[in-house]
């Protein structure tokens, strides 16, 4: 599948995700969130009890335990790594600039993920101010309870969008499955536990998903374009094709 086929089929399926019930579930914010109740539109978006977005976060609620609130709240936190990426290549450059041909490429590599990673922030920060869906905590007061209460807009999940950036990103410039198997574990376990902890619903996690994915398929078919027309910039081996993917 080509990049522009998987970005419109991205779309087409982020659409999909967005939750289509407005304005018919009363919810109730607590005092604790004090002016969030002028910044979040709670009835746009909040889901009634018989969703399964509000059956999921139910379920694992009633499973929590405190070893695994522990270990869910740090793989949660893990997500703070990911925008280093873009250091780490640009150190890697500078370390092998012996070696122009390798130094280029790193370069290449951190300018894509750079590129990837500020579209990804820049569309969920942008639908987080558009949509401004309160979170399960807040919409189900004292029904669904946070382990790690934030009290931004809930649609699309940050921490979601970013992991995955960050993986697709990683699987296009390095097609091997022992990049692509731990970074797609890494993206899907700090997906999974914002939905244990409570801080997202499942919609919001599968928005973020798609949209890290998207922007990240969106920067290489970029650079794949630029360096083609432009091979002076980089040499032939700093330019992967989309889902050249080996083992």
């Amino acid at each position: 599948m080509k990049a522009p086929h998987l970005i419109t089929l991205c779309l087409v399926l982020l659409l999909l995700a967005l939750p289509a019930q407005r304005g018919h579930c009363q919810t109730v914010v607590p005092a604790a969130v004090g002016n969030q109740s002028s910044t979040l539109d709670t009835a746009a978006l909040s889901l009634p009890d018989t969703t399964w977005d509000y059956r999921v976060l139910k379920s694992l609620q009633s499973g929590r335990s405190e070893g695994w609130n522990r270990h869910w709240l740090t793989v949660s936190n893990t997500f703070v790594l990911a925008p280093f990426t873009s250091v780490g290549f640009a150190v890697g450059g500078l370390c092998t600039n012996n070696d122009p041909l390798r130094s280029n490429q790193l370069y290449a590599d951190a300018l894509e993920f750079l590129g990837a990673y500020t579209l990804c922030m820049g569309v969920t920060m942008g639908m987080k101010a558009a949509f401004r869906r309160p979170r399960p905590w807040v919409a189900y007061e004292g029904d669904l309870l946070c382990l790690q209460p934030v009290r931004s807009a809930s649609f699309p999940s940050g921490h979601t969008s970013t992991l995955f950036v960050t993986a697709t990103s990683l699987t296009l410039m390095y097609p091997r499955w022992y990049v692509a198997v731990p970074a797609y574990l890494w993206a899907g376990s700090v997906a999974f536990s914002r939905l244990y902890v409570g801080a997202h619903y499942p919609t919001d996690v599968l928005a973020g998903a798609l949209i890290g994915t998207g922007c990240a398929f969106l920067a290489h078919a970029v650079r794949v374009r630029i360096c083609k027309e432009h091979p002076e910039l980089y040499p032939p081996s700093a330019v992967l094709l989309p889902l050249s993917f080996s083992f």
